[in-house]
């Protein structure tokens, strides 16, 4: 019904963006890897998923790929995974990187992820082993890639380290844009604790 937004960005955080076109905002929830992808002002095509809770509360979900939007639908078919877990797994891993962790039965990997226990990980692999590769492209070791690993890494890192996850992500977002994010994540993780 709505595949995607094409607007100016009027607000920014990193869980939510209101894009507005027409004269129409429309609030848009994101994962943190859409929200490092996009610019904090301009114009951006975002691609979006609309969904209605039982109570009639209407939602857009937005992504800066039809990838990570391919991975939340699918992350939304496995039992017991709902919209702010799909979120928190897009935030915390690249689209590649949650390909690796299924297709190699890493579910100690997918448990570093905050939120998702023993038993959820070990149901994600199973239900989603054969899906994932007709959604997600095979790997591209990209430079955008890259760095959202490494964002994504630095914030799981500031979390076990006792920060909460919004305070973990403003500081790696800070240190993010005064920091190569290219280089290793340790120093990355320096950098964001002058913030934190």
């Amino acid at each position: 019904m709505l595949d995607y937004v094409n607007g100016s960005i009027v607000h920014k955080t990193p869980t939510e963006l209101t894009v507005e076109t027409n004269g129409i905002g429309y609030k848009i929830h994101i994962p943190l890897s859409t929200f490092e992808r996009i610019p904090d002002k301009g114009n951006i095509k975002i691609y979006t998923k609309l969904l209605i809770k039982k109570d009639v509360e209407l939602k857009i979900y937005g992504f800066s790929s039809l990838e990570e939007r391919g991975l939340f639908d699918l992350l939304l078919s496995v039992n017991g995974v709902g919209t702010n877990m799909a979120l928190m797994i897009l935030s915390a891993s690249s689209v590649n990187q949650f390909k690796k962790f299924v297709i190699e039965n890493d579910s100690k990997g997918l448990q570093r992820i905050k939120g998702i226990g023993k038993k959820t990980a070990e149901r994600i692999i199973l239900e989603l082993k054969e899906n994932i590769k007709s959604i997600v492209p095979g790997e591209a070791s990209t430079v955008e890639t890259k760095k959202m690993a490494t964002v994504s890494d630095a914030i799981l890192a500031l979390v076990s380290l006792g920060y909460a996850r919004p305070a973990a992500e403003r500081a790696v977002t800070l240190a993010s844009k005064n920091h190569n994010v290219s280089e290793k994540v340790e120093s990355l993780i320096k950098e964001a604790l002058r913030y934190a």
